[in-house]
């Protein structure tokens, strides 16, 4: 990684999980302020789990993660799974994005004038200012998806962290998140987790993969080293002038934490 960029985030041979049960293992990376880093992995393989320790959702059972920030709060942008949301709750396009500025509102208890802008500003940027006043409840999942991305974006993160952005989104609308991502990048760190390997590799910079442990790999092309921690046969449908398929078996061997 290039000198003129800083760290921002260090984990340090962590291992992690819930109660008992071990889900990571011996995990370790640094994440710099202009990373965009890709997380690709076998379902269970601990991928959620990863982004839960980012945020501070989960804790370490060992291990360290450590935030590089001159004294201050590293702030995050956190776009979830659209499912993990309760449509049923009664609140608006527009107050959902808000959300994502309670600890900066001011002694009144309101949003200001400037941060209402914002939010209609990344409103219109995703397509959907016009949903602004829209219950959660009636939006399709793609509209959801925009929604909770304008959340993650309204507080001017340094890190975005995104789990499963295209699994909603629309066809039109996948093509313009992957541009916007690649804008914002310009003043932020990103960590996406994505199935759509094709997709995800013409756009970040690194890939890790975590299955229980991870491997970090400082490209976006996948090598056969990569795919082998899928514990699996992987398919992968290559995007370029010639498509092709690539199909691998492989044996797989546990807890290597490998660095290329």
């Amino acid at each position: 990684m290039s000198n003129e960029h800083s760290r921002i985030v260090e984990i340090r041979n962590v291992t992690a999980g819930y109660g008992r049960d071990v889900v990571l293992k011996n995990v370790s990376l640094d994440i710099y302020d202009d990373d965009f880093i890709g997380i690709i992995g076998p379902n269970g393989g601990g991928k959620t789990t990863f982004l839960k320790l980012l945020i501070g959702q989960v804790k370490p059972f060992s291990g360290e993660v450590s935030y590089s920030t001159s004294g201050k709060q590293l702030p995050i942008g956190y776009l979830p799974q659209a499912g993990m949301l309760d449509k049923n709750f009664p609140i608006t396009v527009m107050e959902v994005v808000l959300s994502g500025l309670l600890s900066q509102k001011g002694l009144t208890g309101r949003y200001s004038k400037a941060q209402r802008q914002l939010a209609n500003d990344y409103l219109r940027k995703t397509g959907i200012e016009a949903l602004k006043h829209r219950p959660i409840g009636e939006l399709s999942g793609g509209q959801l998806q925009r929604t909770l991305l304008c959340r993650a974006l309204i507080s001017e993160p340094k890190l975005l962290i995104l789990d499963e952005p295209n699994t909603y989104v629309d066809t039109n609308f996948e093509g313009e998140l992957y541009e916007i991502l690649k804008e914002l990048n310009q003043r932020m760190a990103i960590i996406i987790v994505s199935h759509d390997l094709g997709t995800i590799t013409s756009y970040v910079k690194t890939i890790a993969c975590i299955n229980r442990t991870l491997f970090y790999h400082k490209s976006n092309q996948l090598s056969t080293e990569l795919l082998a921690a899928y514990n699996c046969p992987i398919q992968i449908i290559a995007h370029g002038p010639v498509p092709h398929t690539v199909l691998l078996e492989h044996e797989h061997h546990a807890d290597n934490n490998l660095t290329e």
